[in-house]
């Protein structure tokens, strides 16, 4: 990779960045706490970190807050089927994405903290931790990293790539920085057609371009007419019947729900409500909130064919709701009307249904923008607009058909997303193996 004079000119910055800021930070952390449990990583120290067996690869993967954690989560069990002998290794930027990943892959891998972009810390790190390759998920680009890493014949991977518009203009205003960096990946995978467009405006070799879907919506659902035909004998539902599940809502928002569902009850008299708590903790509030509005309702598990009494249900068992929302005719994911950022909108679009959530997505942002981008998701400010909305899809069979053919449509798009991206690792080694 020809190293240009953007590229030296950030190697200065950012060594003069770290001579005058760290010191103050590290007094800081030193004196308040804060941050200090992540110095030795930062600075390129991994003591902790079992070391692989000769010969045996190691991989490391860069997430850099949760929402990359969430594609590594997708990706390692693939990784581990056709790799099954490397040793994995994950960094993450952020202390919240360390804590969602000790949380979920705390077991199957070494977790650290990313060194900073210094050249001596970057070169520091690569030779204690000695990996067969780096994966960099998403897009956190680290100039000093890439280049170090390349120049050691560390072949490196960016999976799951994903460039917005605004990034895309940023970027080029630095080619001769960005365009080594992307070309010096052994393999590019991205989430759409669009972001292959944006990464090849950057000078991306599109040879090394593939698309993937996006990891972390690679859902292990069966989506069997089955699990329906199941749900719907036992709460009753008829063919024709609608209904409404109101998937994983937070305190506040079923209190929101109330008159809407009470609206849509005299236009629709024989719906189906079913509301599903994200904690089941809350399941005494919703109760309370309930009786005090007059509405008589049926708990879930207590539900046996031909017993259902009444047209709300609440659901008060955990691991069942991707599934339940099979026999949902409209879907309101929970989460987004509150500031909570939203739940997994994918779970719900891939059952081929119009999917409603609200301005709260931060967590699922990139999953809101793939389905409104097809316009197969529908974004709400407030109740009232879910009920207009509904009536009007009523009111129109072909615009509702169409909505849940590109709800399906796209969430089917992000299948066998992560099985495709290991593969893409497994063949970039074996090609690198034999050209030496």
């Amino acid at each position: 990779m020809a190293v240009p004079l953007q590229y030296w000119s950030y190697k200065l910055l950012s060594n003069l960045f770290f001579a005058i800021g760290f010191p103050p930070f590290f007094l800081y952390s030193w004196f308040t706490g804060k941050h200090k449990d992540s110095l030795h990583n930062r600075l390129g120290s991994y003591g902790g970190i079992s070391k692989p067996l000769r010969g045996k690869p190691s991989i490391w993967m860069h997430a850099a807050s949760a929402g990359e954690v969430r594609a590594a989560q997708a990706l390692l069990p693939e990784l581990q089927k056709i790799l099954p002998d490397a040793a994995y290794l994950l960094s993450t930027m952020t202390q919240y994405g360390q804590q969602v990943a000790k949380k979920h892959l705390g077991s199957a891998l070494d977790l650290f903290y990313a060194p900073l972009d210094a050249n001596w810390i970057v070169k520091r790190s690569l030779a204690s931790l000695k990996p067969t390759c780096y994966i960099c998920l998403e897009t956190e680009l680290w100039p000093n990293l890439l280049t170090e890493a390349y120049r050691a014949g560390i072949p490196l991977f960016l999976l799951n790539g994903r460039l917005s518009a605004r990034s895309l203009q940023r970027y080029k205003k630095i080619p001769k920085l960005m365009t080594p960096l992307l070309n010096s990946f052994t393999a590019i995978s991205v989430i759409s057609e669009t972001d292959k467009e944006r990464f090849a405006a950057l000078g991306a070799d599109t040879e090394k371009i593939i698309v993937s879907g996006n990891a972390k919506y690679d859902l292990k659902i069966e989506t069997s007419g089955d699990q329906a035909s199941s749900y719907r004998y036992r709460l009753g539902i008829r063919e024709n019947q609608q209904a409404f599940i109101f998937g994983s809502t937070h305190s506040g928002e079923e209190k929101l729900f109330v008159d809407a569902i009470c609206r849509l009850r005299e236009h629709i008299a024989d719906a189906i409500f079913i509301i599903a708590p994200r904690h089941l903790n809350r399941l005494a509030e919703i109760e309370n909130l309930f009786s005090s509005h007059g509405l008589k309702y049926d708990i879930f598990s207590r539900i046996s064919p031909g017993n259902r009494c009444h047209n709300i249900v609440l659901l008060d068992t955990m691991g069942e709701l991707s599934a339940l929302y099979s026999v949902g005719t409209f879907i309101y994911c929970g989460g987004s009307l509150v500031p909570k950022g939203g739940h997994n909108i994918m779970e719900a679009a891939i059952w081929g249904k119009p999917v409603y959530y609200g301005p709260h997505m931060k967590d699922f942002a990139d999953a809101a923008e793939i389905l409104e981008s097809r316009n197969a998701a529908i974004r709400i400010k407030q109740p009232d607009d879910f009920v207009r909305s509904v009536l009007t899809l009523l009111g129109s069979p072909r615009e509702y058909a169409g909505i849940c053919r590109r709800s399906k449509e796209v969430a089917m798009a992000q299948q066998g997303s992560s099985r495709l991206q290991a593969e893409l690792i497994r063949d970039g080694l074996r090609q690198r193996k034999s050209n030496n």
